[in-house]
Formats: structure tokens, sequence, C-alpha cells
């Protein structure tokens, strides 16, 4: 039993979806219900008439012929009024959960992100929410309106004679319990259909964006094995998913042919006993057969449930992950000139994890610029994480301006970066340094970033079309656009040659006066340009002061780590 507090289940969750969108919900079932009603009306009318003409009873045409025309025009004009607010039922949905999805990804990014693939999560947006427009769009609202004809059509029929419903009723009920017979395959085919489509996607979108490296390195032709093995794994899934819902719908066409034959048999037997006229023999037959018709559609609707609730169910996850760390409960500006401090923060990646930051307490007053230096491991991305706030601090705080970093009011605007790993989008260099300031004025950026390139200039997918270097110097210009009081350089210029490098990082040093700026770096001469050092070991600061003061000594710790012991200064 499922208690009030269980969450609900993908196929539930979904089904409440369409709770926003009651009156278009409404429509797409009155507009099923009337064609169907009217189908089954216009079936009996005609069943009727030609009763009458085979018992030679006096029929007029006309008022037959004016019945039969009118339910024909509303049949036409329910199936496209159903089929017009059906699917635009599942586009609200749909926009509704692609909206869900997007915001679950900002939610939850990039911490609860980096388990996954790209290709995973493309499947998860793209493809399993089109697989749902069949649920919302050719569905819900049928398997209603299909229950409420074929009980209205087995109470007529019982009507005539129940002897009617000796054979179809039985049938019917077999039919529509056939898709619960096979519920537990059909899940496994669909988790294993959605699963092989994913991995295959992934797969995809791997080889297109490292399709350098695999060229360079000579492993297109192991890789193109690797595609055509997921490429037989999907086809092998969809087999089995299709063998599985080929047999269920011959084992319905079967059981309808016999249920036809014995209501048949049925009503010839009631006719020549005289308890059926026969008149009434072919519009009985048609009424005994409207259990089967709904029972029909509703098994066939069924069939793909396996399929459904795999992709509902990889939806429903990504939606529903928690997000890392909570919204601002309280939320806080900095004061102006803010200085960022780091204050006894204590981090570990998994409650079972080891720590990674013990006790970690530095400072970066505005106008200063800090350097973050320490091996690899030592806790320097780890500190950039948490200044982002990717993750909370497990104990100690972080504070910029005075304000604790969990309460500051849109984090972005007041603290930006320049990644070491820069991604670009498709577009200009004018779009990707607009990315987190959409009405800046470029120019002054691109002077500050030694940019030397027009606006608008083409950026390929992921930036192709640049150098490192010049993807570097948009990277640069993308954050100065900003201009957020703090700054984070985590590497900023290790793509840079070191005449380049030396120039982009006097005119981020003059920027910097404007910041408190956070630098992670592992080359000398960026090192000795920042005014203050913090020296990290195994998560521990061991070391701080200018570097002067931290390379007096040949023998002192960041002497040893930077290989500087055997020179002078």
């Amino acid at each position: 039993m499922i208690s009030p507090l269980s969450p609900p289940s993908p196929m539930r969750w979904l089904a409440g979806a369409v709770a926003g969108h009651r009156r278009a919900f409404a429509a797409t079932l009155v507009s099923n219900l009337l064609g169907q009603v009217a189908t089954l009306a216009a079936a009996a009318t005609a069943a009727l008439l030609l009763g009458r003409t085979i018992a030679g009873e006096p029929t007029p045409l006309g008022p037959f012929t004016a019945v039969l025309g009118a339910l024909v025009i509303v049949v036409t004009l329910a199936t496209w009024w159903e089929m017009y607010v059906a699917h635009d039922l599942a586009y609200l949905v749909l926009a509704g959960l692609r909206g869900q999805i997007y915001d679950a990804i900002a939610r939850i990014a990039p911490a609860r992100l980096l388990g996954r693939r790209s290709g995973d999560l493309s499947a998860a947006v793209l493809s399993d929410v089109e697989i749902l427009e069949w649920l919302f769009a050719h569905t819900l609202a049928q398997l209603i309106t299909a229950a409420a004809v074929l009980a209205a059509g087995t109470v007529v029929a019982a009507t005539l004679s129940p002897w009617l419903l000796v054979i179809s009723l039985p049938i019917a009920l077999a039919v529509l319990t056939l898709p619960l017979w096979s519920r537990r395959l059909s899940r496994r085919h669909g988790d294993d259909l959605r699963t092989a489509t994913a991995q295959l996607t992934s797969d995809v979108v791997d080889t297109v964006q490292g399709l350098r490296e695999l060229i360079a390195f000579g492993a297109l032709g192991r890789r193109r094995r690797l595609l055509a093995a997921r490429t037989r794994e999907l086809a092998g899934a969809q087999a089995r998913n299709a063998a599985r819902g080929g047999l269920e719908a011959a084992l319905t066409d079967l059981l309808v042919a016999l249920a036809a034959a014995g209501t048949l048999l049925v009503m010839t037997v009631l006719v020549r006993s005289g308890e059926l006229g026969l008149a009434h023999g072919p519009l009985a037959m048609v009424l005994a057969a409207s259990s089967l018709g709904p029972a029909t559609q509703v098994a066939l609707l069924l069939k793909e449930y396996g399929t459904l609730r795999a992709a509902a169910g990889r939806v429903h996850t990504l939606v529903t992950t928690p997000a890392n760390v909570d919204e601002p409960a309280n939320p806080a500006n900095p004061a102006p000139a803010p200085a960022v401090v780091f204050e006894n923060v204590h981090f570990r990646y998994t409650p079972e994890g080891p720590e990674v930051l013990r006790g970690v307490s530095f400072t970066i007053r505005h106008g200063q610029s800090v350097a973050l230096v320490g091996a690899s491991g030592a806790g320097k991305s780890t500190c950039v994480s948490l200044l982002l706030r990717y993750w909370d601090p497990d104990h100690g705080r972080i504070l910029l301006g005075g304000v604790p970093l969990h309460q500051v009011s849109n984090l972005p605007t007041h603290v930006t970066v320049v990644p070491q790993d820069v991604h670009l989008f498709a577009g200009t260099v004018e779009d990707n340094i607009r990315l987190g300031a959409p009405h800046a004025d470029v120019a002054p950026v691109l002077a500050t970033a030694q940019l030397v390139m027009e606006p608008d200039t083409p950026v390929g997918e992921r930036g192709v079309t640049l150098s490192g270097g010049q993807r570097a110097r948009v990277a640069v210009a993308r954050a100065l656009a900003v201009d957020a009081p703090v700054l984070v350089l985590d590497e900023a210029v290790a793509n840079l040659d070191p005449g380049n490098e030396a120039r982009l990082s006097e005119a981020l040093s003059s920027a910097a006066k404007e910041r408190a700026t956070l630098i992670v770096a592992h080359r000398l001469s960026t090192i000795r340009r920042a005014d203050h050092i913090v020296l990290l070991e195994a998560g521990q600061v061991v070391a701080q002061g200018t570097f002067p003061e931290l390379t007096a000594d040949p023998a002192s710790r960041l002497s040893r780590l930077l290989g500087l012991h055997h020179q002078t200064y």
C-alpha cells in the first residue's frame, strides 16, 4: 500500500501534469467521447436499417439517410476537433515538462550533473519527452472514453438480450487484461529500449565532440565499431519490444475474431428461437461488438506502456533530483567593494568520502589578487567550486562582503569565473561575450582582454574556429563584461604563450584593482604577479604571504613546489 507521503510514481506524476490544463483535457475528453458515441450511433443506425430491410419491414429511407448523414458529419468534426485539442494539450504539457527539465538542470548543475553523460541528458530532454507526446495526445482521454463507451454499449446490448454478452463480454475483458499479463516483460523491454537509446545517443555525442582526437590517434575505426555495437544493441531492444507488441496485437486480433464468430452464432440462435426479431439481428450484432472496439483500443494503447513508463521514469528522475545547494532563505546583497573570506572551511564531497578541505581560512580584500597554489589534489578547485557555490561547506563559512555566501542574492552577478576549460557556443564573439551581460558594451572588454577580433567574428560549436589563446581571451572578456566585484581566474592564461600571457596578465592586473581576484595558477610568472599567495597542501593552508616572503628560504614549501630551491632572487 502506498502511503500518502510516498512520492508519486512516474506515470502518476505525469498524469498530474495535466492538472494545470483542465480545459484542454476536458475538450480532449469531450471531443473523443463525442466521436466514439457518434461512430457507435452511426453503426447502430446502419445496422437497424439493414435489419429492417432484410426483414422486409417498411423503412423510410429519408429519415435514416438524414440521421446517418448528420452522424457522419459529427464524427468528422469530432475527429478533427479531437486531433486539434489533443495535440494542443500534449504540446502544452510537454512545454511545461521541458521547462521543468531545464529548471532541474539549472538547479542541480554542475555538481549533480558530473556523473551524467551529455548524450544521456539529451535523450531525456528531447527523445524521452517526445515519446511522452503519445501519452498525452493519444492515451489518457482515450482510455477514459473507451471505458465509458464499453459500459454504455454493454448496457444497451443487455437490454436486447443478455445472451448477446455471453461471448463478447468475457472476450472483451480478456482483451482488456491482455497487456496486464505481459506488463513485467513490457516494462523490461521499455527499460532496455530507453537504455540502449541513451547509450547510443551518448556515444554519438562523445564521438562528434572528440572527432579530432579520434582522428589524431587513429581510433576512429575502433569508435566506429563501438557505435556499430551500440546500434545492434538498440536494434535488438527494438526487435524484442516489437515482437512482444506484435504478439499482443496478434492475440488481440484472434480474440476479436473469436468474439465476432461467437456473437454471430449466438445471434443466429436467438433469431431462430424467436427471442430476437430478424430486424434487430444486425443491431444486436453491432451493440454486442461495441464492447470489443473500445477494449481493443485500450489494449493497443497499453501495448506501449513499457516504453512510456521507461521514458517517464527517466524524465521523473531528472526533474525530482534534489538541488545540491538550497536557494537563499533570506537573500541579501553584500556590501559595495566586498571582500571574500574563507573562515575555517571544511568540506567533503560525500559523507563517507575523505575530507578535501580541512579548516581553510584566508581573505581576498577588494582590489587585491590572491593566488591559490598547491599540487594537484591540494583542494584548489574545491575552493573555487565552493566560492561559486556549486556546493556548500560542511563546516565553517564563506563570506562575501560580510554576508554568508549561502544568503547572497543572485550570486553570478557578484562572482564570475574564467575557467581553464572554456566552453564557447556557436554564434559570434559578441554573442559569447554577452552571455552573462546581454546589454554590455563589448568594445572595452575586447580591449582589456586584448582580443584583436571583430565582435561579429563567427565562433563554431565549442569554439572550434578559434585558437586556444583566442578562446581564453573570449572567456576573459566574457567574465569582465559581467563587471562582478569578485573575479576567479582558474588557469585563465594557461593556453597562452609567455608573451601573450604577460600582456593579458598586465591587463587583468589593471582590471583586478577594482575587484577581489582569486587566481588558481601553476605558472611561476602568474604566481609572481599576485599580491598575496595562499599555499594549500592536502586541504590545509600551510603558508600565506607575498611571493618574496614565501620564497626567501630556498627550502620553503613554495620554493620546493615550484622547483625554485636552486634559484636565487
